[in-house]
């Protein structure tokens, strides 16, 4: 059996109905807000997910579990209640190639004041361990969600790892703007296809 950790997770939620091809993009964030259903999707088959392991393509990476903390399932990590806006990660990846990603945190421990969280070397050496154990391929793309990660895997990463960055999507980040976003997704995705 395959040997997740209670911080991995899929870039899988549940779709609003209302969500098509024809839907403008200024309108997904809405819905997905709007429409936002706490847990990992109940229609997604977990255990075909190890099938899909070896062809990851993109690896999001959050700093930890806020205090809201993961739900206690399977791939409840970054599936929280609505107030952890998860869902602002569901709109920007949703229908894209990032779209069914594998999403973790660099470390495990239960704390939202990101600056009490620690994280360094040896964070990063787990994490590529554990990325490897699972059979995730080294060529995928490491994105890191907000600077922390950034720096920490930035100046820890072996050569051969493609590294990228988002903003972090926490509510308490009021910089954060869904198309700055978005259009950073799909330049990561572009980057990734050029390699």
């Amino acid at each position: 059996m395959t040997k997740y950790t209670a911080v991995d997770s899929w870039l899988y939620w549940s779709i609003p109905s209302d969500l098509t091809d024809a839907t403008p993009e200024e309108a997904i964030l809405p819905l997905f807000k709007e429409n936002y259903e706490p847990g990992f999707p109940s229609d997604i088959d977990k255990a075909a997910l190890d099938q899909k392991l070896s062809t990851v393509q993109y690896v999001f990476i959050g700093l930890n579990p806020g205090d809201a903390g993961p739900l206690p399932e399977l791939f409840g990590n970054f599936h929280g209640d609505r107030k952890s806006c998860d869902y602002r990660l569901a709109a920007i990846t949703y229908g894209t190639a990032a779209w069914g990603g594998f999403i973790t945190d660099l470390e495990g421990s239960l704390e939202s004041d990101s600056s009490k969280v620690k994280v360094g070397q040896a964070n990063v050496t787990a994490l590529l361990d554990h990325l490897k154990d699972l059979g995730i391929p080294q060529s995928a793309t490491l994105i890191a969600l907000g600077s922390k990660v950034y720096k920490a895997l930035e100046g820890n990463l072996p050569a051969g790892y493609h590294l990228s960055q988002l903003m972090h999507y926490s509510g308490m980040n009021g910089h954060w703007r869904f198309e700055k976003e978005r259009k950073k997704v799909q330049q990561i995705i572009e980057a990734h296809t050029a390699l």
